[in-house]
């Protein structure tokens, strides 16, 4: 009876289960990344391209000494020996003849342990330099990566942020533009403006629910570019709680310091030192030790005979081998290869230092011009937001024509839209700094 009851309540709650799991919130940007390092994509792929890296550098620290093993087992049954030729005089034939003969038996088994090690190899000690560069160098391609992800969902969450702001501003002045076309329409029925007032206050308001429209389907745009960064089920609801923030200081301790660039270039050029390093040594004999251990068999009963006649026999040998390369074209060229590989990597890696210093003396600028531009576009909402008041009073006292009510009522929206679209950019530009003195 109980279980009946709890299976009731469970179908009874699944519904608002469901719709828990479709909906994410986030209460700030970091919130975000937090989210995003579980779920993107990207980062997923950065994890498998670092766990590559380290299985390739443990698979090189082990080829350091070759050790092969081969174990073989030959089992083989001759249907029919080959036939060989004696001279007949051996046999007491005539001289100068031949007599047929078949050597060998029909049955022959052969178990051996040939474990082969290289004590010397040049090659595969300079693979374990390589394969070390290369997990550093995975890392901090990711980490270029990451940081070019966090920017892209930082765009799009202060582009959110700003499409919400601007969309409840747009509303509101959608109620005020409904109490100009009141006064408007009260005015005219008196008989005291035009039917063009009149038309003018009705375009007023419908070219604002346009531009509501509009904003709407640029946000729903901006969720489903974020929900294509994150990863996010595009049927899922996205919330951010986090409300533009107005009072911004500018902050003169905040500089960017990245080095990401510099670090990357820097073991592109350690890469590419290490492969030419590799193909030289690649030339360099190799030394390595030999063992054997075999037993075998022949018999012509069965395999695996149990005649003591047909016992098994035992065969070991120790000894070193050298092998020497003779001189090859294609190593030629790929030793060529890699100096010109090398050359291009000290090259890059000047380009790089120059390009990180002046992307950090860049975003420096744009936090400046950002932070000056809010301040700029703050003093102009201000200024327009007063003269639109003062319009409206003048307006009522039938002292200024209604063409420039009009005009006063659009330059405010457009300064407020424009002091929204500026403090958005400013804290991107910000959180475009922090994003780069962070991920290193």
């Amino acid at each position: 009876m109980n279980c009946y009851f709890g299976k009731i309540i469970i179908l009874i709650c699944l519904p608002f289960i469901v719709t828990a799991q479709k909906e994410l919130t986030f209460s700030s940007l970091d919130s975000l990344f937090s989210f995003a390092e579980k779920s993107s994509s990207v980062v997923k792929t950065n994890n498998q391209q670092a766990l590559l890296a380290k299985y390739q550098k443990i698979a090189a620290i082990g080829n350091v000494v070759n050790f092969r093993d081969p174990v073989t087992l030959t089992l083989t049954n001759n249907t029919k020996l080959p036939v060989s030729f004696i001279p007949a005089d051996l046999l007491g034939g005539p001289p100068g003849t031949f007599k047929e003969i078949t050597l060998g038996q029909q049955y022959v088994s052969n178990f051996g342990v040939n474990p082969q090690i290289d004590i010397i190899n040049p090659n595969t000690w300079a693979q374990i330099r390589s394969a070390t560069i290369n997990v550093d160098l995975t890392n901090a391609n990711n980490q270029l990566n990451k940081k070019s992800l966090f920017e892209s969902i930082a765009a799009c969450y202060y582009n959110i942020d700003t499409y919400l702001d601007q969309i409840n501003l747009t509303q509101q002045n959608i109620s005020s533009s409904d109490t100009l076309l009141l006064i408007v329409s009260n005015k005219y029925s008196q008989g005291q403006i035009r039917q063009q007032d009149v038309n003018d206050a009705t375009i007023n308001k419908l070219t604002l629910q346009d531009k509501l429209k509009q904003l709407q389907v640029s946000l729903e745009q901006q969720y489903n570019s974020l929900k294509i960064l994150c990863d996010i089920p595009i049927n899922t609801s996205v919330h951010l709680q986090e409300q533009l923030n107005y009072g911004q200081q500018f902050e003169p301790e905040l500089k960017p310091n990245s080095q990401l660039l510099i670090k990357s270039a820097l073991l592109q050029e350690e890469t590419a030192k290490a492969d030419l390093r590799l193909n030289r040594l690649s030339n360099l004999p190799i030394v390595s030790l030999l063992y054997s251990n075999s037993y075998y068999q022949n018999s012509n009963n069965q395999l695996f005979d149990n005649n003591p006649n047909d016992k098994w026999l035992n065969a070991v040998y120790v000894g070193a081998k050298v092998t020497f390369f003779l001189p090859d074209v294609n190593r030629i060229i790929l030793t060529q290869n890699s100096k010109v590989n090398y050359q291009m990597a000290l090259i890059n890696l000047e380009h790089n230092k120059l390009q990180n210093d002046i992307n950090n003396g860049q975003l420096q600028l744009d936090y400046e011009k950002t932070f000056s531009q809010f301040s700029m576009f703050k003093q102009v909402f201000l200024l327009k937001n007063e003269n639109y008041k003062m319009a409206l009073n003048q307006y009522n006292q039938s002292i200024l024509s209604f063409d420039k009510l009009l005009t006063a009522f659009n330059d405010m929206l457009n300064s407020r839209i424009n002091y929204s679209s500026a403090l958005a950019n400013l804290l991107y530009t910000k959180s475009k700094i922090e994003i780069n003195n962070t991920i290193k």
